[in-house]
């Protein structure tokens, strides 16, 4: 982990270690990086987070290109395997009109084998990173899931995020019920807020999940974005909300990831609920924008305020 521990002299940020898959967005007119708790750690990178990302690529070129790519954006690549067998992930993305996407997930792939050693794992601990980013599709396999709860049992991290990203015969009740008590925030959008308030048994409200999650489980975080029409923050007891913004999506692939970057920084800053939460609607848009999951932006062009505080 000499490479972490370099940059985190540098940049001074938090540590971050992000879990989970990383694969290729297959779109019309080429592929594209991604990978949703992926995209979130690179995201935090580009705010001057330290991070690394724990998952598993073919020996193939798609995953040669793959491991490039993560180290272009500055994510370290320690945690990155290479599966001898099984290809490196990749997704066939649709956009509809309005730039919304639909996901045609290629199984089986190689982030589904993930597993780190002994070894690995105490090298993560000695990097002792803050926060731990992870979602749902690389969790349905068991040794994805393993690894994660040996990582959330052996480092003391102060926030872990559960970005939820259900995708359509991906996921289940009975798995999503597993995940949820590893997080300290979870983060959705509407329609996956009406699923797992229905897990939950509650009234599908930020603030009625909100609840729930912190008397079952001690979340201190539930965060439920809602496109155009703004986002809801439940945060240790309070509710804030913020309107959309105005923007031209090009296309929405990513923008939920950005969102969860943008509130995960917040909060590791230290960050009152309306900053954090106006902090992420504005990633979120500007990522709505640009094509692609990971477009290039720069923390300036987020707001006067926005772009202050990611400098910090």
């Amino acid at each position: 982990m000499s490479e972490c521990r370099s940059r985190q002299a540098v940049d001074g940020g938090a540590r971050v270690l992000g879990i989970g898959e990383i694969l290729w967005d297959l779109f019309p007119d080429g592929s594209r990086l991604g990978g949703a708790p992926f995209n979130v750690t690179a995201n935090l990178r580009r705010l001057g987070h330290p991070a690394t990302f724990a998952t598993a690529v073919g020996d193939d070129p798609l995953g040669r290109e793959a491991v490039a790519s993560v180290r272009h954006l500055g994510v370290g690549t320690e945690l990155i395997a290479a599966a001898d067998i099984l290809p490196t992930g990749t997704v066939v993305v649709a956009l509809g009109a309005d730039g919304s996407p639909s996901f045609d997930i290629v199984t089986p792939a190689a982030y589904e084998a993930l597993v780190l050693d002994r070894e690995a794992i105490e090298a993560v601990v000695a990097w002792a990173p803050r926060a731990l980013v992870f979602g749902t599709l690389a969790q349905r396999f068991r040794a994805v899931r393993e690894t994660t709860r040996r990582l959330v049992e052996a480092i003391n991290f102060e926030e872990r995020l559960y970005d939820v990203n259900l995708r359509d015969g991906c996921w289940s009740a009975e798995l999503v019920r597993e995940l949820l008590p590893l997080a300290t925030i979870v983060k959705l959008n509407a329609e996956e807020a009406r699923a797992v308030a229905a897990i939950l048994d509650c009234p599908a409200t930020p603030e009625a999940i909100g609840e729930r999650l912190a008397r079952d489980h001690g979340t201190r975080a539930t965060c439920v974005t809602n496109g155009g029409e703004g986002a809801s923050l439940w945060l240790d007891g309070s509710l804030h909300t913020v309107a959309g913004l105005p923007v031209a999506v090009v296309d929405a692939v990513g923008a939920g990831d950005a969102f969860a970057a943008g509130l995960l920084h917040g909060l590791l800053e230290g960050e009152d609920g309306p900053s954090v939460l106006d902090f992420a609607n504005r990633l979120g848009a500007l990522v709505a924008s640009r094509p692609g999951a990971l477009p290039h932006w720069r923390p300036d062009e987020i707001g006067a305020d926005g772009g202050q505080r990611s400098s910090r």
